[in-house]
């Protein structure tokens, strides 16, 4: 399939959780991570023993840790934020060196990604990603979270005149203000741990990415 992208005229615009590399990865990692310093800090836990005690496809992972261990409500305030913090062991789904020859065809790109800045910051720095994109906006730090179209309109503003492209995952909240400006819109298809799960049947064509492809690698083939 070709959309017929002139690389040259367009800017590329990524989402970063599950569009860049896998999210439940970065959760896996700060899992580990917090165990290892509970068990760093409270000799009498392992942090082997204690991630026997945890499925890392649920989300209460955290209170039934803090209850193994007896910690109240500020202590589990703060293995959240060291887990919110801690350099995650992940990789990208394309290699880094890949993903920047591809991004440097373009005329501009950009990262918009919903979440904490230092925390997504920290995942790029991890992913070797950090000095690929001309602009990288975070929800905190724009005080503007997707759908809002604040982000997007940044974009077009310091690119008019351009074909924008936006990639990304999420069919509830990823296309639906780029297709409503006139972006062309790239879904990625989920894997079968993405931490976001939907089913595209069930939201509208206003939801809906003008194509999907499998892999990163594929974007090259929609080029003309």
């Amino acid at each position: 399939m070709s959309l017929n992208i002139n690389a040259a005229d367009s800017v590329i615009v990524f989402d970063l959780d599950d569009t860049l590399y896998s999210e439940f990865d970065y959760k896996v990692s700060g899992i580990h991570a917090v165990c290892a310093q509970l068990a760093e800090l409270y000799p009498q836990y392992s942090a082997t023993d204690l991630l026997a005690l945890l499925d890392t496809h649920k989300s209460d992972w955290l209170d039934r840790l803090c209850r193994h261990c007896g910690l109240n409500d500020a202590e589990k305030a703060s293995l959240l934020w060291h887990y919110r913090l801690h350099r995650p062991a992940i990789r990208p789904y394309m290699p880094s060196e890949n993903l920047s020859a591809l991004i440097q065809r373009f005329a501009a790109s950009a990262l918009i990604s919903d979440g904490r800045s230092l925390t997504q910051h920290l995942k790029l720095k991890a992913l070797g990603l950090s000095g690929c994109f001309d602009h990288i906006l975070i929800s905190e730090a724009f005080a503007s979270e997707k759908p809002q179209p604040e982000r997007f309109d940044f974009i077009r503003k310091q690119y008019p005149g351009k074909t924008w492209i936006y990639i990304g995952d999420n069919i509830k909240k990823d296309f639906v203000t780029p297709n409503n400006q006139g972006w062309l819109t790239i879904g990625l298809k989920a894997s079968a741990n993405n931490i976001h799960q939907h089913d595209a049947a069930d939201f509208p064509a206003t939801h809906q990415p003008r194509c999907w492809i499998n892999d990163l690698t594929e974007i090259k083939d929609l080029l003309c």
